[in-house]
């Protein structure tokens, strides 16, 4: 035999050798493969088919069963690896730590990327764990019934088009004040329904729902372009009374409201209270109907403190580093005291920044951004009264389509003086996809559909072409406590003799100052020759009020400014400015903590 001939013949015996060594090894690799039944359908039951299955958000890709699992084994691999299921758009590096973050660990992720990967294998179907018991109706966590339900009136809802608010007015039916620990919004049908708001009015004497569209329509005959004042809200913010509380809110992804912390939320009842529900519909290419239900949870005797849901950000407003003036020409928008300027055709990064400072301790439990398509990132943070800046929550990727109420782990202690500053962009450009593929939400006719080259509005309940910006927190405020109401009504009647030492701490306060703003040591500011404070009762301020801060002369005081970054301070550096913050006075100087910085184009004297 030839050399030749006999390396051939090793040759082929190797290779031979080589190929039953790869078959056993990949005999081994599919052994060792996590199956269907044992390792992957937990990972799923627990994290994936509250809405992926019948019934639930997710109903067109069910994951309850290893046939339609096996289905989407591609995608799986892709949006897990990706981190883009379960949704949370949140970045955890940049956030504190949420109570209600859904994401797989790393771990569950590399267990579904090699099931993906060795095949998709069932197993064996004695491995499979049972099918959780999937709630269809109310989810208190201990099963508990709810103490009432509101039903609302069935809507019958066109294939196509969008629809505009539908507003029901729902009578209180309670005999007397409830306090809410728990409530939950289950629409009749979940595809239609994309947000709902629910809050608490009281309408004047002599309107009822039948009528209140009809004297309001006679006002405006009349000249009063308004309508008439035919309600108020009936739970309003104690520090700021011209802020309503939310009782009750929907988006995509929410499921039931607990409230903890001996807090909970105040139902009033009255002769002619009711329950003021706003419901945006989107429609799905054919005809629906629905009846959304609300259910609620109460408690017995007054919690310690009282929960108020309120737009974090409606005092003090800036667009694109301006601050928007109180006595601008333009309807309001949403939550706010100012008119927002549209945002122009094919605007990349249109940014919006809400300032509102707390004058009293205030402990913070959930955070919920709300925007529409154009919405495209929102961050929360906090500056304390000390200058120290925190970041709470960031979401570089807001998406109109999963809009979550983030629970903080630990509900956050803000002292008095505090500020929160929520700073979000918006996208009208073709590189937002969300205006290029906009079939669902209604919008199919050419002059409401949200394309880019639109100006884009901020009003009041506006339709999902137009935008919003509503940073909704959700706070209690400390020194309230509502289990002493002998104190409380000593200190409304002025004697702080009985009040208990926690009770006799009065607020901090909002105040004005005019003074030359010139850079101070480590990157603060300062605003030298000061005139004395003056209370105020507002945090921004109007063209009016600049106006009339100029005719002051020159002080002599010297105050510390925090927190003033988003006002872009370099841009007046050394010239007079009208400063608005919360007072903090101290043996070293006062700090003000600002929520408005205003130049008065004069230079320092």
């Amino acid at each position: 035999m030839t050399v030749s001939r006999r390396f051939s013949q090793f040759v082929r015996i190797a290779s031979a050798a080589t190929l039953v060594a790869f078959f056993f090894l990949a005999i081994a690799s599919a052994a060792d493969a996590p199956t269907f039944n044992k390792e992957v359908a937990p990972i799923l039951f627990k994290h994936c088919v509250n809405c992926h299955r019948p019934g639930g958000i997710g109903w067109s890709v069910s994951l309850l069963s290893y046939d339609t699992a096996k289905l989407w084994s591609g995608s799986i691999k892709e949006t897990v690896s990706q981190r883009a299921m379960p949704p949370w758009p949140v970045d955890p590096s940049e956030s504190v730590k949420l109570r209600n973050d859904p994401r797989l660990s790393q771990r569950e992720i590399d267990t579904l990327v090699a099931w993906v990967d060795a095949g998709a294998p069932k197993g064996n179907d004695a491995d499979v764990p049972s099918a959780p018991a999937l709630a269809q109706g109310w989810l208190h966590p201990k099963g508990l019934a709810p103490d009432l339900v509101v039903t609302l009136p069935q809507s019958q809802l066109p294939a196509e088009l969008e629809i505009p608010y539908l507003r029901y007015l729902v009578k209180v039916p309670v005999s007397e004040d409830k306090w809410v620990v728990a409530m939950q919004v289950l629409p009749g049908n979940s595809a239609v329904v994309h947000h709902m708001a629910i809050s608490e009015i009281a309408l004047a004497d002599g309107v009822t729902p039948e009528n209140i569209d009809k004297l309001n329509k006679i006002a405006r005959t009349l000249g009063f372009q308004n309508g008439l004042n035919t309600s108020s809200f009936a739970v309003t913010a104690p520090e700021n009374p011209a802020v309503y509380d939310m009782l009750g809110v929907y988006t995509p992804g929410t499921t039931i409201e607990m409230y903890e912390d001996d807090s909970a939320k105040l139902l009033k009842s009255g002769k002619n209270l009711y329950l003021n529900v706003n419901i945006h519909y989107q429609t799905t290419g054919k005809p629906e109907t629905d009846q959304t239900r609300v259910a609620f949870w109460f408690r017995p005797d007054p919690p310690k403190h009282q929960l108020f849901r309120v737009p974090a950000a409606g005092d003090t407003i800036l667009v694109n580093g301006t601050q928007l003036l109180t006595d601008a020409p333009g309807e309001k928008a949403e939550g706010t005291t100012v008119a927002i300027p549209p945002i122009p055709p094919f605007a990349e990064n249109y940014e919006i920044v809400g300032v509102t400072a707390y004058t009293e301790p205030v402990t913070i439990y959930q955070l919920q951004p709300h925007a529409h398509l154009r919405g495209k990132d929102f961050k929360y943070s906090v500056v304390y009264p000390d200058g120290r800046e925190q970041t709470l929550l960031t979401v570089p990727k807001y998406d109109f389509h999963w809009q979550l109420a983030y629970e903080l782990d630990t509900p956050l202690r803000l002292p008095a003086g505090s500020k929160l500053v929520v700073t979000a962009h918006y996208d009208n450009s073709l590189k937002n996809d969300r205006l290029l593929h906009h079939h669902g939400h209604g919008a199919h006719d050419t002059a409401n559909s949200p394309g880019p080259e639109k100006e884009v509005y901020f009003r009041e309940m506006n339709q999902s072409w137009d935008e919003m910006f509503t940073p909704f927190i959700q706070y209690t405020i400390d020194d309230q406590d509502l289990r002493q109401p002998t104190a409380r009504l000593q200190k409304q009647k002025g004697s702080a003799a009985a009040d208990p030492p926690e009770a006799r701490r009065e607020p901090l306060s909002i105040a004005e100052v005019v003074g030359c703003l010139e850079p101070g040591p480590s990157g603060s500011w300062m605003l030298t020759n000061a005139s004395d404070p003056i209370l105020s009762r507002t945090q921004s301020t109007s063209a009016a009020a600049v106006k009339a801060a100029a005719e002051k002369p020159p002080g002599n005081q010297r105050d510390q400014l925090l927190g003033i970054g988003v006002f872009n301070p370099s841009g007046q550096k050394r010239h007079r400015v009208v400063v608005k913050g919360v007072l903090i006075e101290s043996p070293e100087g006062n700090r003000l903590n600002v929520t408005s910085l205003q130049s008065i184009a004069q230079p320092c004297f």
